[in-house]
């Protein structure tokens, strides 16, 4: 079994082990992650994860005999400029799939190298890679073994499969964030009203300098936001969550003048606030608009708050449906996230006699991706 392959972005696949490319002593083929911890007494929490590139050298012997060395040389050359390239390298218990590019391939003469004595041209070849290893599993659903007569109906796309929903908030973590990298929804303004606000390792604290009752809050989605620049729609079901701790005694979540029902907090751990909710369409001037905060609460509206009161929040998560999943990151951020699956599935095909059987898709497949 050939231990590495190189495709191209064309399609074509060149064997890196074999008598017209030999390819020896790799190196690169590791991972190695920068981790942000926060401390916790005498322990130690990961807040950040993020891969390094990294880079694999080979060096590669150029035909089976001399008088094909250069031509290998060539046809190896037009290979790499059709990029990116993907890696595949085969253990012989799995195959793991890693995309990269080229970074050089050097050029000598027969006989020039003082790496190896040989008739052929003896290379070194570089790649930097642009994402951890990957390697995809299928997952199959069937609902009946298919009956020979009958006619295909219709088709449909799967390409998610996991107990997570897609997260629409961007930068979502509030950890290591700032005025330019913080929770938002693409397309609108976010904001913080009668509070300064302050970016920690761990979180986004807001620290009120009102008096009194005046409200204060982090505003996700500013009144008022046109919907159309936004991801959301009046027609659909949202679940919101937040971790949220401080020294004000709740928080609400408010959409387009709607609170949430309050969640009491403390300023010693985290609670998970949770709120299901369809944003109404307002009449008059707001008409297609929204907004969408999250409110420090007092005791009552007339207890008021105190300057200095704080509210700290981490890990923002919207999601379409009813139920609020795990915490994962938005796809748009390129954040390699352990809670999170990636799905690419093929036209599922649904069955349909001639009595005329409801189009339920009864045949389907997803590739799940892992990453490692």
């Amino acid at each position: 079994m050939s231990m590495f392959v190189l495709n191209n972005a064309r399609g074509e696949s060149v064997d890196l082990n074999s008598e017209n490319l030999f390819g020896n002593t790799p190196t690169g083929l590791g991972t190695v992650f920068t981790n942000t911890y926060s401390q916790i007494e005498s322990y130690f929490k990961a807040t950040k994860i993020n891969i390094q590139q990294g880079q694999m050298q080979l060096n590669i012997l150029f035909g089976d005999v001399e008088s094909r060395s250069y031509q290998t040389f060539s046809q190896f050359s037009t290979f790499l400029s059709f990029q990116p390239l993907t890696l595949l390298y085969k253990t012989g218990v799995d195959t793991w799939h890693r995309d990269a590019r080229l970074t050089s391939l050097t050029k000598t003469e027969i006989g020039g190298t003082t790496v190896l004595q040989t008739d052929k041209l003896f290379e070194q070849f570089t790649i930097e890679f642009i994402n951890p290893w990957y390697n995809n599993k299928q997952g199959r659903y069937k609902t009946y073994n298919i009956d020979t007569g009958l006619s295909i109906y219709g088709s449909g796309f799967f390409n998610e499969q996991g107990d997570f929903n897609q997260n629409l908030i961007l930068q979502s973590s509030g950890e290591n964030a700032s005025v330019d990298s913080r929770p938002n929804l693409s397309g609108v303004t976010n904001n913080n009203i009668n509070s300064t606000i302050s970016y920690d390792n761990d979180a986004i604290t807001l620290n009120y300098t009102g008096t009194g009752s005046t409200e204060w809050y982090y505003g996700l989605a500013e009144a008022y936001a046109n919907m159309s620049d936004s991801v959301l729609s009046f027609d659909k079901t949202y679940t919101i969550s937040v971790d949220v701790q401080g020294t004000v005694p709740s928080v609400a979540f408010r959409v387009s003048n709607t609170f949430s029902p309050t969640t009491k907090i403390n300023n010693d751990t985290w609670t998970r606030a949770v709120y299901t909710f369809s944003i109404p369409n307002l009449t008059g001037t707001t008409l297609n608009k929204f907004y969408i905060r999250l409110n420090a609460m007092a005791t009552s509206n007339t207890a008021g708050f105190v300057k200095g009161q704080t509210l700290r929040f981490r890990h923002f998560k919207l999601e379409e449906g009813n139920t609020a999943t795990a915490y994962t990151s938005a796809p748009e951020d390129g954040v390699t996230d352990a809670n999170m699956k990636y799905g690419f599935g093929f036209m599922g095909v649904a069955y349909d006699d001639e009595n005329g059987n409801k189009p339920y898709v009864d045949e389907a497949q997803v590739d799940i991706t892992s990453i490692e």
